[in-house]
C-alpha cells in the first residue's frame, strides 16, 4: 500500500472522508446572480431579458457601449473589447485575480 493510499484509509477510518471529499471545488450555482452582480457595478438588469446595452465599467464610457446578457451575465464591450461569459469572468477582469481567488471572492469555492 502506498503512503497516499494509507493516508486516504486513515482519513476514512477517522470519519474525515476521503481525500476526494476534502478537495475544494468550484460550484457555479453559488455564484451571485447576474442581476445582483451587475447591479453592484451600476448596470441594471432587473426585469429584463436578452442583451442589455449599458455603460462599460472597464473603461471611461460616456455612452452605453457594453452589451450584457441578462440570464448568464455574459458581457462584451463594443468599444474596448472587454468580454467574458459570466460574472466570474467579469470579476476576474475587474480585479485581475485568478480563477480560484475570484471563485472564493464570489462565494463559489467550496470545501467539501
Amino acid at each position: 500500500m502506498s503512503a497516499h493510499q494509507a493516508a486516504i484509509k486513515l482519513l476514512a477510518s477517522l470519519g474525515m472522508g476521503t481525500a476526494q471529499t476534502l478537495k475544494p471545488s468550484f460550484n457555479r450555482s453559488s455564484l451571485p446572480s447576474p442581476e445582483a452582480f451587475w447591479a453592484a457595478h451600476g448596470v441594471n438588469l432587473q426585469s429584463k431579458k436578452g442583451w442589455i446595452l449599458a455603460k462599460c465599467i472597464f473603461h471611461e464610457d460616456t455612452r452605453p457601449s457594453m452589451s450584457v446578457e441578462a440570464t448568464s451575465g455574459a458581457f462584451y464591450c463594443h468599444a474596448c473589447s472587454a468580454k467574458g461569459g459570466d460574472v466570474l469572468a467579469a470579476h476576474r477582469l475587474i480585479t485581475g485575480c485568478d480563477f480560484v481567488t475570484a471563485a472564493k471572492a464570489l462565494g463559489a469555492w467550496e470545501k467539501k
